[in-house]
């Protein structure tokens, strides 16, 4: 149970860093490995794994499709948790329980892990970057409740941000309120004006997105700050860029592309990658190299569901490689001290190699306490030997076969090279070998063999001479428990110490050391740093902090022994947790050990829950490959956490050590930050530095880690954070706590090469980039503008401080020019320069970064991206001048209205003669030939004696039975048939509940036309009559009902029935009214009218849209209000007019509205798909397509169509064109009123009016 115990936190912590197997074919992404936690929050395995594999299939089409040169998931592999597998139903989800189909995976090594929820960021998925631009993140941890939280789309989107983190190295665009170096707003300089303007950090492609501010401070030039936040609307239909912004929004689904980033926000991408857009990063990785073909956007993706294939460890024991026998002792002693520690079950197999012949010392053997006590005495009695490596490949191939069980190789060796190993490192590649290279060599060349272990590590160990602490022994024992820890069960080394006995009487030694948190187990070793000398003691004793001893002198015999150590564990065998607290331990010597002898106690703590502070550590050669320093600095970086949570507060220092050939020693001591200039987001727990002093004599370096905090320093946050916790430079904390009292970490990381040794003559090394370029002030009537920077130094900050730069200067899409200055740096560090800023046209930006340049012209990055911006685009608005002259002239028309009525009294008669004239005149303008328009205010006339076009119309005899839906239509119902003369009615102002007169108009767009007739259909949609509704009394039959269709071939409304005036029509003959069109041209978008009402759900008329192409031409008809076609045997005389007083329906329809207005809803609201209602008189409306099974919202409602929204004028006339008529006849009637007669009439004051 213990084990199982440790399992859990292990496979919870230790997945930060690995070299991923991900390939990118034409068959998409090879080798993409996924893993579920133990303890995830799944609570359904066959479900969840269901869920999980729908997530990668939507984020593979996502980022598919955010891509120009799309990539998608080709191949993926799911390791199931150990707690799965054991399950009878879980356990059935595997495609193979053979690991060797796949022994490359693991789970600690996972490219995208299922886990709990964060307890701090909570369902945020997020891979955390910690290197420069195009540096992979860590691996993406998605929160189990993140797979049924979030829509499909969204889920795709954010996941499509975050490979995107982890594969290729891109920041976020956006920012984060309070943010100094990457703010949600910042205020930029414009060049025509004095003041600044607060612009959103965003990048949308080019396009604006609409949105508001967090306050209305924000929108001044004067009190905008960094704490304003821009807050984008969700629905932005324009932008559809870019996903590493606000993944969230609709329809935003690509990355910006170099065409349309903006690189002059302060942004983190725009930080660290310069003017490289999220494309251009991507594509700068070799799995878009030149020629290869794009995947198959259409193609599966293969899942294999497998156990975690790790079983255990392979070591190549590489014994003629060593130059000296102490050298073997202390590789061999440090292996037999890795084997006494191998507490879980695990399988291990040892070869030897002597020079000559490889032999199998130990077969694959799972370790119990037994198996391991004679496993010891092998390997004890092994000798040192000497030899040739051209063997060696034997040994290589044997350990391949190996990891195909799903064992790691761990190799033993100090030979730099050996024959044919170009053919083995490419072999080792093809089969994803994990090799573990432990190399005792201390030659100041490249070591070659390093290239085996791409996928696993590489450890140098370094010859330490005249050192009580650091010898090639203890850094070879602490590497090995590294490896452990990083590849099975995480162990935290909590102390470590030098135990001299200096005199004969000095037998015993003791000491104290801190246990931060519970632990489930303590392993304990002592071992005498010169393996020449024997180790003899009494006994060791440890006691809690209570003082209780766990083990003592009576303890019975569970140690490990070898000649020169004594290895044991507390809590190999656990009654009861291991408390936290002040530990201490007594040491005695046997009095005939010899004085003076240097010997090291190593304490390893096995977490029992959540609370042990964790580190881990890397460097930038995630592959192990040789670097290249001339390119960029090596990047040094620890991981501090405890229960996940960042760890802030603690103190981390990296050791450096190189050697000169014969001997190892310290090359620098560098500490590492949680907010320094190598940072990229403080508060995420990780530390880093920059090594920026490179040695002239070596290429390996040897790292060593110590993380300790006091006095409750070290803090976590006991609170949350909802917002993305990669966008910000900073993650605050809400409620810090300390992590712990007090902790010690020591950690043996892994070592990196340069790929050639540098000259001290000759100056390769860049200085740093500039990171700070500021526009410090701006004088508009001279156009200077000051910049400011902070001083950057050479050698990637290691050097002097430089004083020449390059100043670019771009605008728009030009290429940049720029100038070379050599500047003085001001006291404070800063440099100022001066710049003539350019004209710019309207929507324009001047831009400017700058590039530092050392004495050996050597350029650093280019800096960060400053701008300026040009005029605005002129939105249609009124200058002062114009205002002015409108306000004279509305000044004008108000005299001219005083004259008028002080003067109406004096010809009455003459005024109303002139009224009727410009009333007639009026009226003949606005119909615009549209002769319906004169006519009588009360009678109804028929008006329009020209017959209508043609159209098809159809019947079917089939229709009998009250209640049948209405019959299939057939090609053979159609027919052709002449229109009849069409009678219009005027609409009266308020006609009687019984009148059967009446029209009113109904307002359609070509773009719901469109809807209408070609918008996706259900099968049963299509096998009827379209646009169709029927209305009849309950009991009417439905031959006598009227049909009221939306005739698409012709825009009009029909009702199917005999005209109760010609009682010899067929009952097919339709009363048709007329359509109309009227051109309605929108002006400039400032100046449209708009509609105040709230949008629909299917089809949304925002307030601020205007009109699309497609709706610049409005229809509308008359639909007139008639007498039923017939009166029906089963229904009363009160049911039975087609006209309808208060007629409602509850959802959409409100009560108590005129009979016109009320047919023209039902006809409206009529037009949906699968409903049926009754309104208040028990007539039931039917809509053909209605089958019985949906009353879902319709996706069309012409009642919400901006041309029929209250304040809108017909669409005969933009508003603008109406009011410049009326106010043109306005003019007009004042001039023939105020002529000679000098007789003003009322005229002006009627039509103002109507």
């Amino acid at each position: 149970m213990n084990v199982f115990v440790t399992l859990v936190f292990v496979l919870i912590t230790s997945h930060l860093t690995s070299t991923s197997h991900i390939t990118l074919t034409t068959d998409g992404y090879q080798n993409v490995v996924v893993a579920i936690d133990e303890n995830s929050g799944f609570a359904s395995c066959q479900q969840d794994l269901e869920n999980i594999k729908e997530l990668i299939r939507s984020t593979s089409v996502s980022f598919g499709q955010g891509l120009e040169r799309p990539a998608y998931f080709g191949d993926v592999t799911i390791i199931l948790p150990d707690s799965w597998v054991s399950d009878p139903i879980c356990s059935t989800l595997m495609t193979s329980t053979n690991i060797t189909l796949l022994p490359w995976a693991r789970s600690h090594a996972a490219d995208i892990r299922f886990t709990p929820d964060h307890p701090v960021f909570g369902n945020q998925p997020h891979s955390f970057q910690y290197g420069g631009c195009q540096e992979p993140g860590l691996s993406i941890n998605v929160p189990s409740t993140f797979v049924s939280n979030f829509t499909d789309v969204t889920k795709a989107r954010i996941m499509a941000r975050e490979w995107a983190h982890y594969r290729y190295g891109v920041f976020d665009e956006g920012g984060m309120p309070d943010d100094e170096r990457h703010p949600s707003g910042y205020m930029m300089f414009q060049t025509e004006s004095s003041d600044k303007v607060m612009r959103a950090n965003t990048c949308s492609g080019g396009k604006t997105l609409r949105g508001n501010w967090n306050n209305e401070e924000c929108k001044s030039t004067n009190s905008g700050n960094s704490s304003c936040e821009f807050q984008p609307d969700v629905y932005n239909p324009d932008v559809t860029s870019s996903l590493m912004y606000r993944p969230d929004l609709d329809h935003m689904e690509k990355f910006c592309t170099k065409e349309n980033h903006d690189d002059g926000v302060p942004s983190k991408l725009s930080y660290h990658c310069g003017s490289l857009s999220s494309s251009e990063v991507i594509y700068k990785h070799l799995d878009f190299t030149p020629g290869v073909t794009p995947a198959n956007a259409s193609a599966e993706i293969t899942f294999s569901v497998i156990q975690n294939p790790f079983s255990g460890y392979h070591v190549i024991l590489d014994i003629a490689s060593f130059s000296t026998k102490e050298l073997f002792e202390q590789a061999k002693n440090s292996l037999m001290q890795f084997i006494a520690f191998l507490l879980d079950p695990v399988l291990l197999s040892i070869d030897t190699y002597d020079g000559a012949n490889v032999v199998e010392l130990q077969p694959p053997v799972y370790l119990d306490p037994a198996t391991a006590f004679a496993l010891l005495g092998k390997l004890q009695s092994v000798a040192h030997a000497t030899g040739s490596p051209n063997a060696f490949g034997v040994a290589l191939e044997r350990a391949q076969t190996r990891a195909s069980f799903g064992q790691d190789v761990i190799i033993l060796t100090a030979v730099q090279t050996i024959p044919d190993l170009t053919d083995w490192i490419k072999s080792y590649d093809e089969n994803k070998v994990i090799v573990h290279l432990v190399h005792f060599g201390v030659s100041t060349a490249k070591v070659e063999m390093a290239q085996l272990a791409r996928y696993g590590s590489v450890h140098v160990i370094p010859n330490v001479a005249n050192s009580n602490l650091m010898n090639p022994y203890t850094w070879a024992v602490s590497t090995l428990q590294s490896i452990y820890g990083k590849t099975k069960s995480y162990r935290a080394k909590i102390f470590e110490q030098s135990v001299i006995k200096t005199t004969t009487t000095d037998l015993i030694k003791t000491g104290y050391f801190y246990l931060d948190s519970p632990a489930s187990k303590l392993l304990v070793s002592l071992y005498c740093l010169n393996t020449d000398q024997p180790l003899i003691i009494d006994y060791v004793s440890i006691l809690q902090p209570d003082g209780y001893p766990v083990r003592n002198e009576t303890t019975e015999d569970d140690t490990f022994t070898g000649e020169d150590f004594f290895s044991f564990v507390v809590g190999r065998y656990p009654v009861a947790t291991l408390p936290a607290g002040m530990w201490s331990y007594k040491i005695k010597f046997d009095k005939t050990f010899i004085e003076n002898i240097v010997h090291r106690l190593d304490i390893w703590a096995e977490p029992a829950d959540s609370s042990q502070v964790q580190v881990q550590t890397w460097n930038t050669a995630l592959d192990n490959q040789p670097l290249d320093y001339t390119k960029a600095p090596v990047g040094l970086y620890a991981q501090v956490t405890q229960n996940r949570k960042p760890v802030q507060g603690a103190n981390v220092t990296a050791y450096v050590y190189v050697t000169d050939g014969s001997t190892s020693n310290l090359f620098t001591t560098i500490p590492l930050l949680d907010e320094g200039i190598s940072d990229v987001t403080s508060g995420d727990g990780i530390y880093s530095a920059w090594l920026t002093t490179p040695s002239y004599t070596s290429h390996s370096y040897s790292v060593y880690y110590q993380a300790y905090g006091v006095n409750s320093l070290a803090v976590i946050d006991n609170g949350t954070y909802t917002r993305p916790p990669t966008t910000g430079s900073v993650i605050p904390m809400s409620s810090p706590i300390a992590a712990a009292t007090q902790f010690n970490r020591y950690e043996y990381g892994s070592s990196f090469q340069l790929a050639a040794l540098l000259s001290s003559s000759f100056d390769l090394i860049r200085p740093q980039r500039v990171t700070d370029l500021t526009v410090l002030s701006y004088d508009v009537s001279s156009r200077i503008a000051e910049l400011g920077w902070t001083a950057p130094r050479d050698n990637y900050g290691s050097g002097e401080i430089v004083s020449k730069f390059r100043l670019y200067q771009s605008i728009g899409s030009a290429e940049a020019n720029f100038t070379e200055y050599t500047t003085p740096v001001n006291t404070d560090g800063s440099v100022n320069l001066t710049v003539q800023v350019p004209y710019l046209s309207e929507g324009e930006f001047v831009k400017y970064r700058v590039v530092a340049k050392d004495s050996s012209n050597n350029m650093a990055d280019p800096s960060n991206v400053v701008s300026m911006a040009g005029p605005a685009f002129r939105t249609g608005g009124i200058s002062d001048a114009t205002m002015w002259a409108l306000i004279g002239v509305a000044i004008a028309i108000l005299l001219i209205i005083l004259i008028i009525v002080l003067t109406r009294w004096c010809c009455p008669v003459e005024a109303k003669r002139r009224q009727r004239q410009a009333k007639r005149k009026m009226r003949q303008w606005f119909s615009c030939g549209d002769k319906t328009a004169r006519r009588t205010d009360t009678a109804p006339t028929t008006r329009y004696q020209s017959p209508p076009p043609t159209i098809q119309q159809w019947n079917s005899p089939t229709i009998s039975q009250d209640g049948e839906l209405p019959a299939v239509r057939r090609d053979s119902d159609a027919s052709t048939t002449p229109q009849p003369q069409v009678e219009l009615r005027q609409k009266t102002a308020d006609p009687a509940r019984t009148s059967t007169y009446g029209s009113e108009r109904i307002y359609f767009g070509q773009e719901d036309i469109d809807r209408m007739t070609s918008g996706p259909r259900s099968e049963t949609y299509s096998e009827r009559g379209t646009e169709e509704m029927i209305k009849r009394a309950p009991s009417m039959d439905l031959q006598l009902a009227t049909i009221l269709r939306m005739n698409s071939s012709n825009f009009s409304i029909d009702r199917v029935g005999r005209d109760e005036n010609d009682p010899n029509s067929r009952p097919t003959e339709i009363i048709k009214p007329r359509v109309y069109a009227r051109p309605f041209k929108p002006n400039e978008a400032t100046n449209r009218p708009v509609s105040n009402q709230p949008a629909s759900r299917g089809y949304p008329y925002n307030s601020n849209k205007p009109l699309s192409m497609s709706e610049t031409n409005l229809y509308y008809t008359d639909v007139a209000l008639r007498p039923p076609a017939a009166q029906s045997t089963k229904s009363s005389p009160s049911n039975s007019y087609l006209s309808v007083y208060a007629e409602q329906r509850a959802d959409v329809v409100p009560p108590h509205q005129s009979a016109q207005s009320s047919l023209a809803n039902t006809l409206r609201n009529g037009m949906r798909g699968n409903e049926e209602w009754q309104d208040s008189n028990s007539f039931i409306y039917t809509d053909p397509r209605f089958d019985g099974q949906s009353k879902g919202p319709s996706s069309f409602d012409p009642q919400l169509h901006p041309a029929n929204q209250n304040g809108l004028p017909p669409p005969c006339h933009p508003y603008h064109l109406r009011f410049l008529l009326e106010l043109t006849i306005l003019i007009w009637a004042t001039m023939v009123t105020t002529g000679p007669a000098i007789c003003p009439s009322i005229v002006t004051m009627r039509i103002s009016k109507r």
